[in-house]
């Protein structure tokens, strides 16, 4: 499993950071009789996680793709970092697409990713 780029800024406490809690583990349905039921589905639920890099050079953006392009075959597979909030290394993949804004130093990066299990 790759590892995030060394030399790149991950998706930082300061730039929209934003952790929810486990999702998809609860599995809900409706008897044809009595109140909806819940159960769980998995103990290893995905936690959603969005983010922010506030600031990358035009090279550090070219790094940026090349990453996501060939050592995550364009988003697919996942890849390990550590959390810039508690410190601990966890498996990340994106959930969607990601989105570049200039700005006045460079440009931003900001994404949608799930911690995996």
């Amino acid at each position: 499993m790759p590892n995030w780029p060394a030399d790149l800024p991950f998706f930082s406490a300061r730039s929209g950071y934003q952790l929810s809690g486990p999702t998809g583990h609860i599995l809900r349905y409706k008897p044809d009789v009595g109140p909806p039921q819940r159960r769980l589905r998995t103990s290893a639920a995905r936690r959603p996680f969005s983010g922010k890099i506030g600031y990358l050079t035009v090279a550090q953006l070219a790094q940026f793709e090349e990453f996501y392009r060939t050592a995550l075959g364009n988003g697919v597979l996942s890849f390990s970092a550590t959390d810039p909030v508690t410190g601990k290394p966890h498996t990340y993949c994106f959930a969607g697409e990601y989105k570049i804004t200039p700005n006045k130093l460079g440009v931003s990066v900001a994404a949608e990713l799930e911690i995996l299990p």
